[in-house]
């Protein structure tokens, strides 16, 4: 049940909400600031909502602001300044509550003839104040709907914060959701389709099997990564004494998510024959390991993903039509890509920047930057707010840190094609913050005072337009064969000594990590650890040694390791 705090010097608001909404708990109601502060305390993490009057008939000494005299010493009656300050207190009040709970919604209460709130325009957003009529039924289903509206909207932000996949609040995104969220109860396989990076194997893992109310374990194959000759073993399992080298028995994927969910990535890779053996697990719940006799029952719900068109490969002849049929096409679900939701992209920008905050390292960057601009570190649970436009709301806690956008950079984002979808784009806000957070540390003489959009506000960390450029750019330059000729041979020799190594059955991330690793320790040595002269090569600034060292750190590339290689 949402929990409402009443600030208000008498007991109206509160009786008039008790009657009319009794369906919401009102903690006991704060007379003045004073009390407002104890009760945010006291009831810290559990005030859903507040509403608070404006006009306070209290006595001066419990009036804000606790510094009167400069109030004062502008001359003119004392008694009309303090009366001035009753009729406006719940605003000086409201200053306060935005500063130390910048995000707990305020719901400003007063009449028509209370106070001219124009007057306060500034002070307000446009759902923060309702006027009331004296009338108490019509006031009531006033205070209501805002009331429930409010605590609807907040109630799908905290439930949005907490999805490892973020929706949005678009209808065909809260129908896909839907639809996956019945599909996940039944019985019948699940088919997911999407472009790579789209979540598949996250919606599969962290929203499909927990709905799914089934005890056993979450298991996924991602078949792509599988040689075709391992393959039957790795999902059958194999009896010892099955082939030469069969030394031991080894229980396939099957058997691991029996009564679980299992997840097979790229369906599409699976060979015809295994096609075959997984139609009569589907249809009869019952295989065979390799060298088995007797057949093995199994329960599971399965989940498969393509990026692939099924149908198509059907009609190619590389896919069973029994099988298509059976893994229940007409209920298939497509995961939309970036490219394909523009229309929230604001959002998914928010909340995947929250994401990247919560990483470990950009959590220490952000400590470092508040130590310096004497700002408080960030608590785990404390998110920064991401604003785009050139300036900051006056409004905001200025001591709680700020992403600032500029619209030029939010149009960079938002024009990229995202070929690798949400992961690309996870990856790539994550290095945005990784970057702009070491330049603001290690030199903040380089960020230019217009770029601050309000010069001197240590709470806002700008993200400009060059830094967005330099990481995209890599990502649209042309491929090489796409590059002219002599670039090729010129780089051809020197390129050829580099041998990529990579482990089959790993990820696409850990692949991409290992590249990037190897890479790098390459070029360290070819640079001679001159980390500048790595700087200027990948992002063309000698200044950038430090992001090329703590991007090493970050791939766990140890620079003492390879210094003394390159000295022996």
């Amino acid at each position: 049940m949402p929990s409402i705090l009443i600030i208000d010097d008498e007991d109206n608001y509160l009786e008039l909400c008790r009657r009319y909404m009794p369906e919401h708990s009102f903690l006991p109601p704060a007379r003045n600031y004073r009390e407002t502060a104890a009760a945010l305390r006291r009831y810290a993490g559990q005030v859903d909502l507040v509403l608070l009057d404006v006009h306070f008939n209290i006595p001066d000494a419990e009036l804000l602001p606790h510094d009167k005299q400069p109030l004062l010493a502008r001359g003119g009656d004392p008694g009309k300044v303090f009366e001035r300050l009753r009729r406006s207190q719940g605003l000086y009040i409201l200053d306060q509550i935005r500063q130390s709970h910048p995000d707990l919604p305020v719901i400003v209460m007063t009449s028509r003839d209370d106070l001219p709130l124009e007057a306060d325009a500034e002070r307000l957003r446009a759902e923060d104040y309702t006027y009331l009529l004296a009338d108490d039924y019509l006031d009531a289903r006033a205070l209501k709907l805002q009331i429930d509206g409010i605590l609807a909207q907040r109630e799908r932000h905290v439930a949005a914060a907490s999805e490892p996949f973020y929706w949005g609040n678009s209808a065909a995104m809260i129908g896909l959701r839907r639809r996956l969220g019945i599909l996940a109860r039944g019985r019948l396989p699940v088919i997911i389709q999407g472009a790579t990076g789209t979540g598949k194997s996250l919606v599969a893992r962290e929203f499909i099997h927990p709905r799914s109310e089934r005890a056993g374990p979450f298991v996924a194959v991602d078949l792509s990564t599988l040689p075709n000759d391992l393959m039957a073993a790795h999902l059958f399992g194999v009896v010892k004494g099955a082939y030469t080298g069969a030394t031991s028995s080894r229980e396939g994927v099957l058997a691991r998510a029996h009564g679980g969910t299992l997840f097979l990535d790229e369906i599409g890779n699976l060979g015809l024959e295994l096609q075959k053996s997984l139609l009569l697990v589907l249809q009869e719940g019952a295989y065979r390991p390799i060298g088995a006799t007797k057949e093995l029952q199994t329960d599971i719900k399965l989940v498969v993903a393509t990026n692939e068109n099924l149908a198509a490969m059907v009609r190619a002849g590389r896919f069973r039509e029994d099988l298509y049929m059976r893994l229940n096409p007409a209920t298939a679900v497509t995961l939309p890509g970036l490219r394909d939701r523009r229309d929230d992209f604001q959002e998914l920008l928010e909340w995947f920047m929250r994401r990247v905050t919560a990483e470990a390292y950009n959590r220490d960057l952000l400590a470092q930057y508040a130590e310096q601009r004497g700002l408080p570190a960030p608590g785990p649970n404390d998110n920064l707010a991401v604003t785009v436009g050139r300036s900051i709301p006056p409004r905001g806690d200025a001591r709680r840190m700020h992403v600032l956008l500029h619209p030029s950079s939010f149009k960079l984002l938002q024009e990229f094609d995202w070929p690798g979808n949400f992961r690309q784009f996870e990856m790539t806000l994550s290095n945005l913050l990784t970057f702009t957070l070491v330049d603001l540390v290690d030199r903040p003489e380089r960020i230019e005072p217009e770029d601050l959009g309000e010069a001197g506000r240590p709470d806002i960390i700008p993200i400009l337009p060059r830094t967005v450029s330099d990481l995209l750019r890599p990502m649209t330059a042309p491929t090489a064969s796409e590059a002219p000729v002599e670039e090729v041979a010129a780089d051809g020799a020197e390129l050829a000594r580099l041998a990529i190594v990579v482990r089959p059955g790993d990820s696409l991330n850990a692949v991409s990590c290992a590249v990037e690793r190897q890479y790098l320790e390459h070029l360290y040595e070819r640079c001679l650890g001159d980390l500048g002269k790595m700087g200027e090569i990948l992002l063309n600034d000698a200044g950038a040694g430090r992001k090329i060292q703590l991007r090493m750190n970050q791939l766990g590339i140890k620079l003492r390791r390879l210094k003394r290689r390159a000295d022996g």
